[in-house]
């Protein structure tokens, strides 16, 4: 494959493999050592760059995405010889420590001050939850982030990139081009997918495709890389409803003004996705087309009523959440269909959302335990309750007997304890069984407690709590 991109402000042409990744292009490729190779899998931070102004784990990106973009690495920032003054921050600090991590911490760094150039200490922290260090001591980084803010270092950060002609399509070799596809409209799309059914291998965010390809759970014959078709990342209403496409990212979940008004449970199951650099790749159909148990963003929309859109070259079905698993890892797209997005009917103003999940770490995890809960009240009785749990059994599922007892019931002190009763013996989790059932029966119990606190305040439970600005 031909790729062409710009690095660091300078074009760059080579020839590659189109699913080579970009830290390997920058390390062997290009000299550009930088960024590091950590966990490989997104967890660790170490590789991150920041493309198209958004902070991402090379890692991650493919060659055939990285094609037309522009990246910014850590050698783009400064030199030894005339460091950026966020680099110098770091070092006056004592914040460099061993070097290995600090790259990716810096342009972490970089990504939040372009972003919120005077951030306070909790930003600065949830901004840098997705980068480990190995030799600790975050004290002295996060007080380089905040010396570099108090500066105004971020206020005339924002970059400019270079206008970009009308994007030409990476040109793949003879071997490729029936082996990888890149098209730019979703017709075009759905006809690859045609001709080609079960042999397509999807590709969006990578968040998943990547870390399944290094541990050998990932096998593929023909790519079908969707994230240059504009149709399936957009975020609109439809009459009645809100569509949001298969390949938004969990980032535009948070800060998409109609998702964190009308769905927060949806917006906040993407927020606790994982950290920035993911939630900037990661996506809502990858994250439906995985079909994993842990799944994150499954849990709310079971809660919300959505519909997954499916789309072939005969037409557009739509199917109930409830019945788009069949399974673990299956769900029932047929080999001539694309997930095209998710159409959520619009809620009533009285509907009350929660969305919890717990985990080893909150940056970057899967769910342990997921719950997912709405709810519509009238005159202090519950009109309509829905409750899904994740990570209990081989997909997101329902709690139709705890929903069964809560309905029609009066809001009343000893109903929370009741239904945590209900909803503890419900579940029958594959692992840990106790812990995950007593977790469980405690979320549904804080969600009728937060039910009970906003009769007195006036205001509903669930309302999006924005992290970036």
């Amino acid at each position: 494959m031909k790729l062409s991109f710009t690095v660091n402000g300078t074009t760059r042409s080579l020839e590659t493999e189109p699913l080579k990744r970009l830290l390997d292009i920058l390390r062997e490729d290009l000299k550009l050592r930088g960024a590091k190779e950590g966990c490989g899998e997104g967890e660790c931070g170490a590789c991150a760059v920041i493309i198209d102004g958004e902070l991402v784990n090379s890692c991650m990106v493919p060659a055939l995405q990285v094609h037309g973009r522009n990246v910014l690495t850590i050698e783009g920032l400064g030199s030894t010889e005339t460091p950026d003054s966020l680099q110098q921050y770091f070092a006056d600090e004592g914040a460099v420590q061993c070097g290995f991590c600090i790259p990716g911490m810096i342009m972490a760094s970089r990504s939040l001050l372009e972003a919120d150039p005077h951030p306070e200490r909790s930003l600065i922290r949830k901004a840098l939850a997705g980068n480990l260090c190995r030799c600790t001591g975050y004290e002295k980084i996060f007080r380089a982030v905040e010396m570099a803010a108090e500066s105004g270092y971020g206020e005339h950060l924002k970059m400019e990139y270079p206008e970009m002609a009308e994007y030409v399509p990476p040109l793949f070799s003879k071997d490729e081009e029936e082996l990888f596809f890149q098209p730019s409209s979703l017709e075009d799309a759905l006809r690859i997918r045609n001709r080609f059914g079960g042999e397509i291998c999807f590709l969006a965010g990578g968040t998943d495709f990547f870390p399944d390809l290094k541990n050998g759970k990932k096998e593929y014959h023909r790519i079908l890389d969707l994230s240059r078709v504009p149709e399936l990342a957009v975020i609109e209403r439809r009459g009645e409803s809100l569509f949001i496409g298969a390949t938004a990212s969990d980032t535009r979940l948070v800060h998409d003004a109609d998702v964190a008004a009308l769905f927060p449970s949806l917006s906040r199951s993407a927020e606790l996705s994982g950290a920035w650099a993911v939630q900037n790749r990661a996506t809502l159909g990858g994250n439906l087309a995985s079909a994993s148990g842990a799944a994150d963003l499954p849990v709310p929309l079971l809660v919300l009523d959505a519909s997954v859109v499916l789309r072939s070259t005969d037409g557009e079905r739509l199917v109930p959440m409830e019945q788009f698993f069949t399974g673990y890892r299956k769900t029932v797209l047929q080999d001539d269909e694309i997930i095209s997005g998710v159409l959520l009917p619009l809620p009533k103003n009285n509907l009350a959302q929660a969305f919890y999940k717990r985990g080893s770490r909150a940056a970057l995890t899967l769910a342990r335990i997921s719950v997912a809960c709405a709810a519509s009240l009238d005159d202090g009785r519950i009109e309509e309750i829905r409750i899904a749990a994740g990570s209990m059994s081989a997909f997101p599922v329902r709690l139709p007997e705890t929903e069964d007892f809560l309905r029609g019931k009066r809001l009343e002190p000893l109903l929370p304890g009741k239904a945590a009763a209900v909803a503890t013996n419900e579940i029958s989790p594959r692992k840990s069984g106790p812990f995950r059932k007593s977790v469980t029966g405690n979320l549904v119990r804080k969600f009728l407690l937060s039910l009970l606190d906003c009769r007195k305040d006036g205001e509903l439970p669930g309302k999006n709590r924005d992290s970036r600005k």
